[in-house]
């Protein structure tokens, strides 16, 4: 049996992607096919582990017999293809049969029991979801693209895009998240409409019970989300929620709040802590909550849990003034509100920013390049060069939460995750020598003594 540690070393967890990319269905005609599904997805999923910044990028390095030979020992692949290739063969792929590849990663971290590292109020774990966006143009658009008109210089000017909705496990404290298969928010060929975030929302989360049954979640969304349909089904799904709400999209609600104030059934707790080494300073934590109001008056029976937050943080500049900051939120929550779990409601509630600061904005600026674009294909390929990314992410994550090795590599390279993509990405571009495998590689990383690599830099 393996240990945990052999579960997570990446050279195991490439292994299982690999096997899981030869279950994808491929649909060309038999005759025809000259590079394997599972060879062709793998190429792509390595673009985006050694963060190369572009397909043109990818072929340049591959015309190397050095860095050809390395995708092979790496990565397993069998026969590399070119990006032409890899573009025609990638556009073909249902995104859908992507999914269980995530699933079968999750499973293994849950084995390994990483995932506790991630428990909330006993035995729940904080999904964050959101929607972001990851192909825009005036120009190049398929069938799926969704459609905007906008005014520029006088003219009225159709753009299109792709978005999806993502979801990661998060937990405050924690700067490693793990991300689940994400749902693409696009139109269906043939619809006139667009697709949209919140019918998103209900797929993903759908899909998402569906994959995992008996996880016990508490999903954090923004206020767009906090509607009756999905509060309705997330009680179906036996799902509990940490809601933004706000008083401009949820008027009814305030007015319900400001009522039971005035009738003193609104309850109010205030919290002081000191917090900081070199400079101190007061956090003053006031809360007001109740329990069982109405979400709206369209529904009499949708109650829900009501829990507004002010943060005051007092300190003295080195000057001795007093400086003050304030924050405040509010949300809607299944979970029964009383003293003693306030805090912990709070910090899983502002742990929702996790999926905008640990998620979109690392895929962004850290070597993913989120933004670029990859290739749109005809039918799917910009879809599935962004799930390849997100599970690239994931891939990381679960390396930084598991792989003693990994961990290594990244406390060598000064623990950012920046450096240690550079340095990835430098060393498979420029070593002149072929690595027997990714541990030898990481090894190298890892700062080794034990390799003598000689890389050409021009």
């Amino acid at each position: 049996m393996k240990t945990g540690a052999q579960v997570f070393s990446g050279k195991s967890l490439l292994q299982g992607i690999y096997d899981q990319f030869k279950n994808v269905l491929d649909r060309r005609e038999p005759v025809k096919i000259e590079i394997p599904m599972a060879d062709a997805l793998m190429s792509g999923f390595a673009i985006f582990s050694l963060k190369f910044s572009s397909l043109l990028n990818f072929e340049t390095a591959m015309k190397k017999a050095v860095n050809y030979s390395n995708l092979r020992k790496l990565y397993g692949v069998i026969q590399v293809p070119s990006d032409t290739q890899m573009r025609t063969i990638l556009d073909e792929v249902e995104t859908e049969d992507l999914r269980e590849i995530f699933k079968s990663l999750f499973e293994k971290a849950q084995r390994a029991k990483l995932l506790e590292k991630y428990t909330f109020l006993g035995d729940k774990y904080l999904l964050a979801i959101d929607g972001t966006g990851y192909y825009f143009s005036e120009e190049i658009f398929c069938e799926s693209c969704m459609k905007k008109t906008n005014e520029k210089d006088g003219e009225l000017v159709e753009s299109y895009y792709h978005q999806m909705l993502c979801g990661s496990l998060v937990k405050p404290g924690l700067n490693k998240v793990i991300p689940f298969y994400p749902e693409p928010i696009r139109k269906k060929p043939g619809e006139e409409l667009n697709d949209s975030e919140i019918n998103a929302a209900h797929r993903f989360l759908q899909n998402f019970r569906e994959d995992h049954p008996r996880l016990r979640v508490v999903v954090l969304a923004d206020a767009l989300h906090a509607s009756g349909p999905l509060i309705r089904n997330l009680k179906l799904m036996d799902m509990d929620f940490i809601l933004n709400v706000k008083p401009g999209s949820h008027e009814k609600l305030f007015e319900s709040i400001a009522r039971w104030q005035t009738l003193k059934q609104v309850k109010t707790k205030v919290f002081e802590e000191e917090i900081g080494d070199k400079v101190k300073k007061k956090v003053i934590h006031e809360f007001q909550y109740t329990n069982k109001v109405l979400l709206n008056h369209a529904d009499v029976t949708l109650g829900v849990n009501f829990v507004e937050y002010w943060e005051t943080t007092q300190w003295v500049s080195p000057k001795g003034k007093l400086k003050t900051q304030k924050r405040h939120f509010s949300w809607v929550t299944s979970i029964e509100l009383n003293d003693n779990n306030l805090m912990e409601v709070m910090r899983g509630g502002r742990a929702r920013w996790k999926i905008e600061n640990e998620t979109f904005s690392t895929l962004k600026n850290q070597g993913y390049e989120f933004e670029h674009n990859f290739g749109h294909g005809y039918k799917n390929l910009s879809v599935n060069f962004s799930c390849l990314m997100m599970l690239a992410f994931l891939f990381d994550q679960l390396q930084e939460l598991g792989c003693k090795l990994y961990q290594k590599a990244l406390k060598y390279n000064s623990g950012r995750r920046s450096y240690l993509f550079d340095h990835i990405k430098s060393l498979y571009h420029y070593a002149r020598v072929e690595f027997e495998d990714w541990v030898q590689f990481m090894e190298v990383v890892a700062g080794s003594d034990k390799w003598k690599v000689v890389c050409d830099t021009s």
